[in-house]
């Protein structure tokens, strides 16, 4: 059991789940608590979950003397950081838009609460105490991006999370990549976009149409099983293992329109497709470094190295200073 010292909570507020935990100021996580979310229930319902979990976690660390100095809240959705409430949101989380999360806290625990979207915080967590954590220049910019079922973002400058004027700073998935009048449709029905061709869905769709089997239901995870039995078997240039790299080449080139408009100190890849290692980074890298500006080419891209709770251990990143 860590120490008696300050320590921090930090909570993930997601589609399928709330998860939590105690957090120390050296980003070492403990006393982690998980819940489903109530979805059905409502945005009121869902706050209602997140506040009795962090109830439960503060309650622990009292009991071994640790004071909590504050609460972080990572959420989905487009998040006002200053007010602590929810912007606007999909129906991920039904009702959740105009929820006021760190007022719903406060006024329950009496202790201070930040709150910012889900994914800023876990660039913060990754600036940190993860990929970052060791860059030299501290002030530096940094770009994240998390490829799963969508695309999200974020970018840090200087150690802070930059939101801009109407919280939708660092939405990279938004980005375009093509024009074409037959270019894909992301989730959110806008034509074109990184997300459409760099999300795990997305990888799907390259594979379907190199194994021209347009109607195989399928999943990322499935595409990556495929591409291990290719190796396996010899197959050197099969369609899933194209498809990874399609998948690597498209993200290069959102990667080079982000390194010459940015100009970062270090790039980092986070969500499940990160966990394709070099089969999708090696090739994104290659585009980055011959198409992007020479001072941009080469900023490194990196994976995120915090791991399945690197939501919680960011959100609690919120309030250690």
């Amino acid at each position: 059991m860590a120490s008696k010292e300050n320590h921090y909570v930090g909570i993930d507020i997601g589609g399928t789940k709330i998860a939590g935990a105690i957090v120390t100021a050296g980003g070492v996580m403990f006393q982690r608590f998980e819940c489903p979310t109530p979805v059905q229930k409502g945005g009121k319902a869902i706050l209602q979950q997140a506040i009795e979990l962090c109830e439960a976690l503060v309650a622990e660390g009292k009991k071994d003397g640790n004071h909590i100095k504050g609460i972080g809240v990572g959420a989905g959705g487009q998040i006002d950081a200053q007010k602590g409430l929810v912007y606007s949101a999909t129906e991920v989380l039904p009702g959740w838009k105009g929820t006021k999360i760190a007022d719903g806290f406060k006024s329950a625990l009496k202790i201070n609460t930040r709150v910012d979207n889900d994914v800023n915080v876990l660039a913060l967590g990754e600036c940190r105490f993860g990929a970052a954590a060791d860059l030299k220049n501290k002030k530096g910019t940094i770009v994240f991006l998390a490829l799963g079922t969508g695309v999200g973002g974020a970018l840090v400058s200087r150690g802070q999370i930059h939101h801009g004027a109407h919280f939708s700073g660092g939405e990279f998935g938004h980005i375009l990549l093509s024009m074409a009048a037959d270019a894909r449709i992301d989730t959110g029905g806008a034509r074109g976009t990184l997300e459409a061709y760099c999300s795990g869905p997305a990888m799907v769709e390259t594979y379907r149409e190199f194994s021209k089997r347009p109607g195989e239901d399928l999943t990322g995870h499935d595409v990556v099983k495929i591409a291990v039995q290719e190796k396996r078997l010899g197959i050197e240039d099969g369609p899933a293992g194209r498809a990874i790299r399609a998948t690597g080449e498209y993200l290069g080139f959102g990667l080079t329109s982000l390194a010459n408009a940015l100009d970062p100190d270090l790039i980092i890849i986070g969500g499940g497709l990160a966990s394709l290692g070099e089969e999708l980074l090696s090739p994104a890298r290659a585009i980055l470094q011959t198409r992007a500006l020479p001072g941009p080419a080469t900023c490194p891209v990196v994976t995120a190295a915090l791991g399945s709770d690197a939501a919680v251990i960011g959100a609690a990143s919120l309030v250690i200073d």
